[in-house]
This record gives structure tokens, C-alpha cells and sequence, in this order.
């Protein structure tokens, strides 16, 4: 297993950017049926996103993922956004822009990933949560599967309170964020824009798990009962667990069993 940190200067945030990227390595070479790299061969590719107060590095510091990935012969790539909700902020920097442009292409042209829609995929947890969805409605195209992981899904909770009930006492920049804009029934409110890529034909496969005794679990089962209703492709789990990494740990395992991954190098 290769874990790669970069700095980049970004062009889209005018500053210099932290990535993460975990790559899979041949086998040991004494294992009988030992793999070695493929020429022309590509991973699939992951974008796992951070939550709140988080960065590139917290799934690897607090998850296995590097073993999970070795494992499924799949590249994750994780990258720093601050507590920007993943938009293109009005007071800070353009990181949907950066996710959803920059980055993919930096990744692609640096790394041998596949580019194709069916080999490329994005989860992430709480702020990811939304991230996840969010970054998926506005390029649909871009991914064939998205995951969230005890999601903040209700942004519409932040822009009135700054916060979730029953969740941290610190508060989001949502100011900076949306500036004076509505997020109820804008593409930035996921009740709005999910139903709406459903009846164009242009949502992936859906993933969302959530912990029973999390502060955010009203938040997505009321999610969930709403994408249900509208016909969704939804597969819904949930366990006993709160907002922390033994319940994320073990999810995101279940996360790379439901998506479909080939286990190898595709063509």
C-alpha cells in the first residue's frame, strides 16, 4: 500500500491545498498468487470526504482504510475543505469548483485511475454526509455510486440555527457559506435536487447508514422516508452507534462491500 500526501497549489482556491491519496501496491511477492502492476490497467477510485473540524487525514488516522483498500484494489483519494459544506462559498473559497474540477482532473492525470463513470465513486461522513450528495447532484454524470455516512443531509437546519439539534455546540460559518441566499428549495437543499435528478434519470446508486443513538439520526431517517417516497433507489442500514469513529469504521467496510467493485485493475 502507497499513502501519498500532496501539496497543491490550486488554481480554483488561490492557495496551497492538502491531499491524501491511498494507492494499492502489488502483492508481496512470496504470496503464491502474488499480482503485479498492469500495464494500461487502471484503479477504480473513491473520493472520501472529511467532516466537520476534520482534514485529508482523518480517515487513515482514525479508520482502516488503507488496508481496506489494498484489499479491494481500490484508490482513495481525501482532500481538505475546511467546514465549507463542500460549496462554492461567498465568503471563502470555490471548494465545489475545486472537488468537482481541479481535483479530479489533477487526480486523473497523476495516478492511473479510471476516468469512467461506473469506476468512480464518493462517500463521506457527516458534513461529508451532505458533501457526498451534494457534489453528486451537481455532476451526476461524474459518479456511478455515492454513500452517506451519518449524514448532515438537512442543510435547511444549518441556515437557521447554524447547527443541528442535539449536535455540536460550535457553529457552522453558514454566513460565509450561502451569504444572504435560501437554501430551502435551491439545489443546495437535498430534498429539493435528489427527487429532481430522479425524475430526469440521473441519479447512481444511493447509499446511506446512519447509528440509532446519533445526534443526527432524525435528520436521516426523515431523509430517508422522503427519497423513499419519491421512488428512490435508496439502500438505508442502520446499527446502534453515536457520532464517532467506531460506528464510521465498520460502516465505511460495509460502504466497500455495497459498492460495486471489481477487486482488481480494470482495462
Amino acid at each position: 500500500m502507497a499513502l501519498i500526501d500532496v501539496k497543491l497549489f490550486s488554481t480554483t482556491l488561490f492557495t496551497n491545498t492538502d491531499i491524501r491519496v491511498v494507492l494499492p501496491t502489488p502483492d508481496e511477492p512470496f504470496k503464491p498468487d502474488a499480482k503485479p502492476y498492469y500495464k494500461g490497467k487502471k484503479y477504480q477510485v473513491l473520493y472520501l470526504l472529511h467532516g466537520m473540524h476534520g482534514d485529508c487525514t482523518v480517515w487513515t488516522r482514525n479508520t482502516g482504510i488503507e488496508r481496506y483498500a489494498q484489499e479491494k484494489s481500490l484508490c482513495v483519494v481525501s482532500a481538505s475543505v475546511t467546514n465549507s459544506c463542500y460549496l462554492d462559498m461567498v465568503h471563502g473559497g470555490k471548494f465545489m469548483t475545486y472537488m468537482l474540477d481541479e481535483l479530479p482532473k489533477f487526480i486523473n492525470s497523476t495516478f492511473p485511475v479510471s476516468t469512467r463513470r461506473e469506476d468512480t465513486f464518493i462517500a463521506g461522513l457527516s458534513m461529508g454526509g451532505y458533501g457526498t450528495f451534494r457534489l453528486m447532484g451537481e455532476k451526476p454524470e461524474m459518479f456511478g455510486a455515492a454513500a452517506s455516512l451519518s449524514g448532515g443531509l438537512d442543510l435547511t437546519a444549518r441556515e437557521e440555527t447554524g447547527t443541528f439539534k442535539g449536535g455540536p455546540s460550535s457553529r457552522m460559518p453558514m454566513e460565509d457559506i450561502i451569504g444572504d441566499r435560501q437554501i430551502k428549495g435551491s439545489d443546495d437543499d437535498l430534498f429539493t435536487l435528489l427527487p429532481r435528478l430522479h425524475k430526469e434519470g440521473r441519479l447512481p446508486k444511493l447509499y446511506q447508514c446512519c447509528g440509532t443513538e446519533d445526534f443526527l439520526y432524525e435528520v436521516n431517517t426523515r431523509f430517508r422516508d422522503a427519497m423513499l417516497a419519491e421512488g428512490i433507489d435508496l439502500t438505508y442500514e442502520e446499527s446502534p452507534g453515536i457520532h464517532n469513529w467506531d460506528y464510521w469504521d465498520p460502516a465505511i467496510r460495509r460502504v466497500l462491500e455495497w459498492l460495486p467493485l471489481a477487486g482488481t485493475l480494470v482495462d
